[in-house]
């Protein structure tokens, strides 16, 4: 078997609003890179990442210019070693994002195409666990009015979600604290909420922040501060004031080992879009458990319910707002606060290529 075609393709999708979210700022859109490889029976897997607006066509120039001549004509079973060789070939200019996306969109169709030839869905060709996954609701709510903010938490458990997400981030700790407290109050006790400060803090705030946040039991406080600052993390559990989620920016296995060693973490959040796609992912995973740790997930729901349901540490999926739905067959539902990874073969996601064409832009 060889591949004999890669396609790779990008949509700018528009937000039904802009979102906010302190690190990212204000977003209208995002852009969707797909790429398909097809082996030489005809057979096609589909792989996608997401990423802020204006950002997929040098991700997919990447795939286009640098990995379509190393993987064309080899065999697109030996993942591992096709993976290794975009890596390498990427080095000196990558170890990292945004080449860790380029090879996420094609690993993840390498995947899909194993999944399709062997007629298996990625969770049980990854290992098979339980393809009941918690769900949480990854709301992006900075810019909402308070009155919004509850109105979307209102949506989620309507949908089924027995957890939700807020954004913190205010110019001013007092509006995060009341933004808290009003949201643990519209929930019910059997609820769980998290919040995402996105970056928003330097070490000092963090401190003052975990101090006065303690009181409302998250489930996690997740990104006080900047994702690299592997110190501030380990000194910000040492408190013990609230669990600490963090790792959807993060780009190589390294960096993950480093957060890990340094027991900066409570719940690890890899994104197979940021890392360099499911085999990478996986690795995490299993250096999460090594570790006695929860994993879970940020982004693309679609695709990471296969890896959870495929991993015996699995935690929380996040549905995040970066939405697909309307251009997919039979996206992903909750039901008491859990989703189910699909029986289809591959991830079992198929676009629907006339609806998304419209906003075709390379």
């Amino acid at each position: 078997m060889e591949i004999s075609k890669v396609e790779v393709d990008t949509y700018q999708i528009p937000l039904p609003e802009p979102v906010e979210a302190f690190a990212a700022g204000v977003m209208k859109a995002f852009d969707l890179v797909i790429c398909k490889v097809t082996n030489d029976n005809n057979e096609q897997g589909v792989g996608y990442i997401t990423v802020h607006e204006n950002q997929g066509l040098a991700i997919a120039s990447i795939i286009k210019n640098s990995f379509i001549p190393i993987i064309l004509k080899k065999d697109p079973r030996l993942i591992e070693l096709l993976w290794k060789n975009m890596w390498k070939a990427t080095h000196y200019a990558g170890r990292g994002a945004p080449v860790s996306f380029a090879i996420a969109a094609v690993d993840v169709a390498l995947w899909d195409l194993k999944g399709k030839c062997l007629k298996e869905p990625l969770w049980r060709l990854l290992g098979g666990h339980d393809k009941k996954v918690l769900a949480y609701a990854g709301n992006i709510d900075l810019n909402f009015s308070t009155e919004k903010l509850l109105d979307g938490a209102t949506k989620s458990l309507e949908k089924g979600f027995r957890s939700i997400k807020m954004r913190l981030g205010k110019e001013f700790l007092i509006d995060d604290l009341k933004r808290i407290e009003v949201m643990r109050n519209h929930l019910a006790d059997n609820i769980m909420l998290m919040a995402d400060a996105n970056e928003a803090w330097r070490i000092d705030q963090a401190v003052i922040a975990f101090k006065e946040i303690e009181k409302f039991n998250l489930v996690w406080l997740e990104e006080p501060i900047k994702p690299d600052d592997f110190k501030g993390y380990s000194y910000l559990r040492s408190l013990g004031k609230i669990p600490i989620a963090a790792g959807e920016n993060l780009h190589n296995l390294a960096e993950f080992n480093q957060l890990i060693d340094v027991n900066g973490v409570d719940f690890l959040e890899p994104d197979l879009t940021t890392c360099g796609g499911i085999t990478p992912f996986m690795k995490v995973a299993k250096l999460a458990e090594i570790n006695n740790l929860p994993v879970c997930s940020h982004g693309v729901h679609e695709l990471h319910v296969h890896l959870l349901a495929s991993c015996p540490n699995a935690s929380y999926l996040e549905f995040h707002a970066w939405r697909i739905d309307e251009f997919i067959d039979s996206p992903l539902k909750v039901l008491n606060g859990y989703t189910e990874a699909p029986d289809l073969p591959g991830h079992g996601i198929n676009f629907d290529f006339e609806k998304v064409k419209k906003y075709f832009v390379g």
